[in-house]
């Protein structure tokens, strides 16, 4: 039986028969990865580590059709953003965007430190709303989709006096192709920042800046809608909070 340690974070968790549960973790250098927890419906010791939206280190082995959990040492946990609609909302939106990017070990380790730091900075109070879309844009980063930003990415001017976004394009673009792009989005100077921004941060940094709630709006709207593009789904979680 070969032992694993690894460090990750529960981003789901289902019944799994009476008194067990499977996990699905975001690990440092495996991947996104399903575990069983044996007896963790359980109060107890077994229950330990188990819970969405924990941080830590699990000792695990390979069974037949999962890794099975031995053992947790928990790092961190939020779990006091679920004491906040608004912020929890947007902390599992991050985990599904997450989840569907994480599908190899090779970036996971990268995803995983952008994630454990987005929730950080839920934790601590920042904007919702700004880091989950922060999360998003540089998570396509991480994933190999950058937004091109250094000129048109359709003519290749750096002369633009309007910029504009282009899915179609991925990136911006001149005012002159966005007459060809129905789909551009008009961006101002200050969301354009917000989006180099982001590009440009390092780890925890990425969601160290603000924008007024106009600014914000729209660039989050380009961020979800950019990855809902290059991801090919549509999500849904964030939804709930306008219909309250």
């Amino acid at each position: 039986m070969s032992i694993i340690k690894i460090k990750g974070l529960v981003i789901k968790e289902v019944s799994y028969n009476d008194s067990h549960k499977m996990l699905t973790l975001i690990t440092e250098n495996h991947g996104k990865i399903s575990v069983l927890a044996r007896n963790a419906k359980k109060s107890g010791r077994s229950s330990y580590g188990t819970q969405v939206l924990t941080y830590g280190e699990y000792v695990i082995f390979k069974g037949r059709t999962s890794y099975i959990m031995n053992s947790c040492d928990v790092l961190m946990n939020f779990y006091n953003i679920a004491t906040d609609l608004t912020r929890f909302t947007h902390a599992a939106h991050m985990l599904d965007m997450a989840g569907d990017a994480a599908q190899d070990s090779i970036s996971s380790g990268e995803i995983l430190n952008l994630l454990v730091h987005g929730l950080l900075a839920l934790q601590k109070g920042r904007t919702p709303l700004l880091v989950s879309s922060a999360f998003a844009l540089k998570l396509m980063q991480i994933t190999g989709y950058p937004p091109h930003v250094c000129s048109c990415a359709s003519c290749n001017t750096s002369d633009i006096e309007q910029i504009f976004f282009s899915f179609k394009h991925n990136g911006f673009i001149c005012e002159n192709c966005s007459e060809q792009d129905t789909e551009a989005v008009m961006v101002d100077i200050g969301t354009a920042k917000g989006i180099m921004y982001v590009l440009c941060a390092q780890k925890g940094r990425v969601y160290n800046f603000e924008l007024s709630d106009e600014l914000l709006n729209i660039f989050s709207d380009i961020s979800f809608r950019y990855i809902s593009h290059h991801l090919d789904k549509n999500y849904k979680k964030l939804d709930m909070l306008n219909e309250l």
